[in-house]
This record gives structure tokens, C-alpha cells and sequence, in this order.
């Protein structure tokens, strides 16, 4: 038996956190001890504790970084997260050490973890890279822009001064525990093993030769039935957050499109919720997926993970990003044909003409069919990434 530890350092919501619970389980049907290091362990206790799983705080850069550019890729990122302080990295460094010794970790499992990957180098404990391709970079130097939609001739020596300047600072940090160099920003995720949650054309970095994906870790069977309006019209289902910006104009739009649209909005005003009463369901609880994808036949969502699961199951979906990473993925998901995109930035009297689109465009139906045939299997995905765990812990 060996002890895994499952660290999680950067990004929000659920995805991280859920994506951990079947690797743990798979690992302990192994034989392994799984422990998790989450950055927000609010809803660990629900999610793991009656499966006896340990989880505990994992170390974070909490204070603000200011005077910086808007970031241009990962790398300007990483800069708000100490990435420009050396003695701050350190600081964190032997942070992560400590609690990895203190559990007896023989195996690092890094999702969207830079500080810990930069902790690992030298310790010679077998890592392994998850995460969606956001959080899994390809390993170019300098690391490639946010917005690949877009020329960017005029930053190139940006991007290649930012590198430097992260590298100057990760090896001061690296040197005051003997650790080996990064030559390269992307030298973090330079790893024998790296597992890429998603699929070739959602890589919000573009596809990829020789990466290994692995298709989204999930509990899709997780969650509360659907219970979708009576009527007709076909069924739309809408993952709202009530602080996108234009949220009650996109109520306003899904309210009046020829659709009977089950909602999930966490915190949902109770005015809201019913001035839409009788033309949107909205669920309190988070739903039940894999029913949600069987039975929906249109999707809209804010282009995070719930994006995947909708086009695995061949039903197109507005994509309202709230954020880059979620633009860059509803930019890929918009040149399969299956979907449509809100820019953050876009008007929101546009939004009631996307609805209407995406309720009335056979295309859109047809696209997301041949898109959800070139997926792989779900499964699948899981046991290779825990097949990928046993061998990096060798025999024994």
C-alpha cells in the first residue's frame, strides 16, 4: 500500500474537488491510501466523509499581488500567485514538503498545482500531472497566449521576458532547498506522466500531438433528479451562475424562448426565481448529470466542465463565459458546430436572439451528434489514469 496525496492549489468551484473523489476511490480500490491537500475544503466534508477519506488545507498564496498588466498567458498567471517573490515561493515550498512528509506521501497527483509540481522537483517521488488542458499547458517555451484568436507579433518578447522572469525567481526559491533549475516556465509540468482531463477538441490550447487525454472525471450519477417542465418544446437545461453579468437577461431570454428549460442557479434570488415561475424550473439541489445529459436536448452554461458533459451526450449548448479560461474553451467549442458563444464582453440584447438560435438551428443538433461519436469512453479514462498512478509507484 502507498500513500497518494491528491493536491489541488489553483481554480474555484466544483470541478477539482469532484474529480478527485472517483481517483480516490479508484486508488483505494487498489490498495492505496489517498489524501487529499485541497485549496477549499468547504465541501470536502460532504463530498468525502462518509467515505473516510483525509483531507486537509493545502498551502495557498492569500496575499494580493498588485501593479501587474492584465495576464497574456499562464505563466503572467502564476505571477499573481508568488511566482515573482522568491522568498514567498519558499515559504510554500517547505509548506507542501512538510505535508507531504508528515502524511508519508510515496506519490504526488498535481491538479492545477504549480507551487507543489515546484515543491516536488528534487524530492524524487514519482509525480503525476492531471487537470483539464487549461491546467496541463503544452511544454513550450515561452508558454502559448490566452487569446490564440488573435495576433501576437507585438508580444513576443513579453511572453519570452515573462518567462525569464519567472524562472529567475522559482530558481532562487528552488536553490535554497538544492532543488534542480527550471530552464523554462513549462518545465513545472515536465513530468513523465501528464493526463489531460478533456478531449482533443475542447484543448483550449488546440490539439495537441502525443498528449494523452483522458476525457473529463466526474460523478455524473452524483445529484438530484431532473424534473422537467410539462409541455412541449424540447428540453433545455441551463447551469446559471447569479453573478454572471447579464444573468437576468439570460433568464429573460431562456423564459421566452419554445423551451421547457430546467435551471440550476445556486443562490438564485427567491424575486427571481419567481418571477420566472411557470416558465423556468429551478432546481435547489445540483442535478443528477448523466439523466440531465440522457434527457436534455439543448444545453446552456457559463464553458466549464458541464460544457463536456453535454457535448459527450451530443446536445449543443450556449457557452456565456464569465472568465478567459472559460472564453478559451467556448472559442474551440464554437468551431466544432455544435455550440454557440456570449462574449464576456457582448451585448446582452444578443442573448435572447442566441437562445432562439440554439432552440430553432438543426445544425447545431447535427454538429453536436458527430461530435459526441468521436469521444472515447468514460471509463475508460479513469482506469487508465490510475493504471498511469500504479506504474509510476513501481512493483511492490
Amino acid at each position: 500500500m502507498a500513500v497518494v496525496a491528491l493536491n489541488w492549489e489553483l481554480g474555484a468551484d466544483w470541478g477539482h474537488i469532484a474529480r478527485f473523489l472517483p481517483i480516490a476511490l479508484g486508488l483505494r480500490e487498489r490498495g492505496h491510501e489517498p489524501v487529499l491537500l485541497l485549496r477549499d475544503l468547504s465541501r470536502a466534508h460532504a463530498l468525502f466523509a462518509t467515505h473516510g477519506i483525509e483531507c486537509l488545507q493545502a498551502p495557498l498564496w492569500l496575499r494580493q499581488v498588485t501593479g501587474l498588466p492584465a495576464e497574456i498567458n499562464l505563466t503572467e498567471t502564476l505571477f499573481r500567485f508568488g511566482f515573482l517573490e522568491p522568498e514567498g515561493l519558499m515559504s510554500n515550498i517547505a509548506a507542501w514538503r512538510a505535508l507531504w512528509k508528515r502524511i508519508g506521501a510515496q506519490l504526488l497527483v498535481c491538479d492545477h498545482a504549480p507551487t507543489a509540481l515546484l515543491a516536488a522537483r528534487g524530492l524524487g517521488q514519482p509525480t503525476v500531472v492531471i487537470g483539464n488542458s487549461f491546467a496541463v499547458p503544452p511544454l513550450a517555451a515561452p508558454l502559448p497566449p490566452y487569446r490564440w484568436w488573435m495576433a501576437h507579433g507585438s508580444q513576443h518578447g513579453r511572453l519570452a521576458e515573462t518567462d525569464r522572469r519567472l524562472v529567475y525567481a522559482a530558481n532562487r526559491a528552488l536553490a535554497a532547498f538544492g532543488a534542480p533549475p527550471l530552464h523554462s516556465a513549462c518545465d513545472l509540468w515536465r513530468v513523465p506522466q501528464r493526463y489531460i482531463c478533456g478531449v482533443p477538441a475542447l484543448d483550449v490550447y488546440g490539439e495537441r500531438a502525443g498528449a494523452t487525454y483522458i476525457g473529463a472525471i466526474n460523478q455524473p450519477d452524483a445529484g438530484e433528479p431532473p424534473r422537467w417542465p410539462e409541455g412541449e418544446g424540447p428540453k433545455l437545461f441551463a447551469y446559471l451562475k447569479p453573478s454572471y453579468r447579464h444573468f437576468d437577461a439570460a433568464l429573460d431570454a431562456l423564459a421566452a424562448a419554445p423551451a421547457r428549460v430546467l435551471a440550476y442557479a445556486p443562490g438564485v434570488p427567491a424575486a427571481t426565481e419567481h418571477r420566472h415561475r411557470g416558465r423556468v424550473v429551478f432546481s435547489p439541489r445540483p442535478l443528477r448529470m448523466a439523466e440531465v445529459c440522457a434527457q436534455a436536448d439543448l444545453g446552456l452554461c457559463h464553458a466549464g466542465g458541464t460544457t463536456e458533459l453535454l457535448l459527450h451526450a451530443g446536445k449543443p449548448v450556449l457557452l456565456l463565459p464569465m472568465q478567459m479560461e472559460q472564453t478559451m474553451t467556448a472559442r474551440r467549442a464554437e468551431a466544432t458546430g455544435a455550440c454557440l458563444h456570449q462574449p464576456m464582453n457582448g451585448d446582452a440584447d444578443a442573448l435572447r436572439e442566441r437562445v432562439n438560435r440554439l432552440v430553432t438551428d438543426p445544425a447545431l443538433a447535427r454538429a453536436a451528434r458527430c461530435t459526441a461519436d468521436e469521444q472515447p469512453p468514460r471509463k475508460s479514462g479513469l482506469d487508465m489514469l490510475l493504471q498511469g498512478c500504479c506504474e509510476a509507484l513501481g512493483p511492490g
